[in-house]
């Protein structure tokens, strides 16, 4: 009987095919496909073609799923200890409507579960502070995804600005999306900052 109504329940509430792979998905697993690549004007961390990779990503961003914020969130640790000791991490937001609607920014909730704070760092942290404050989205945009090249670089053209035009001078920015293809997005938001004068802005992508 209980046999019967668990195979019942599985057809009637069936499991996402992605979903299953994050849940059987080990850190090692996933760190097997991490390789830092630089690509053009941003660096990428996986490649979004691996099957694991783009579940974990698709997960996170569009389900909420918490292992996979901390599965990103590790991987992001690892490659983040790299840096400054005075970096500083700048998730892209979201537009307000779209985070209305969904309830959370991916790339803001892996950043948290990478270990980074939002105030000073305690002495033992060797990883960059995480300011999502600082960055917002001035209008809605059409989801890049659906656009041409030509077409997502106008489409995010002065898309962010600043709140209270904070003093970064002279600070390392990583700027931190989830998923690049052009880079225009991550570009639109470095070019938002530079008139700020930090020491250096790096454009960071978990995948590509």
């Amino acid at each position: 009987m209980l046999s019967l109504l668990f195979r019942l329940c599985e057809c009637v509430f069936r499991e996402r095919d992605e979903h299953k792979i994050v849940r059987e998905l080990s850190i090692n697993d996933l760190k097997n496909h991490l390789c830092p690549t630089n690509h053009s004007d941003f660096v990428f961390l996986m490649p979004f073609g691996e099957p694991a990779v783009r579940a974990v990503i698709h997960e996170a961003k569009f389900h909420g799923n918490e292992k996979a914020w901390r599965l990103l969130g590790e991987i992001l640790s690892d490659y983040l200890k790299h840096f400054p000791e005075e970096s500083i991490v700048i998730p892209i937001p979201l537009s307000s409507t779209r985070l209305r609607q969904r309830g959370y920014n991916q790339v803001t909730e892996v950043a948290q579960r990478s270990g980074m704070t939002t105030s000073s760092k305690p002495p033992s942290s060797s990883l960059p502070r995480l300011r999502a404050d600082l960055l917002y989205r001035k209008r809605d945009t059409t989801p890049q995804t659906s656009l041409t090249r030509q077409e997502r670089l106008k489409n995010v053209t002065e898309a962010f600005g600043v709140r209270n035009q904070p003093d970064i001078s002279g600070a390392h920015i990583i700027v931190l999306d989830d998923v690049a293809t052009t880079g225009a997005t991550l570009k639109a938001a470095e070019a938002t900052l530079r008139p700020l004068r930090p020491a250096s802005i790096t454009l960071l992508a978990l995948a590509h």
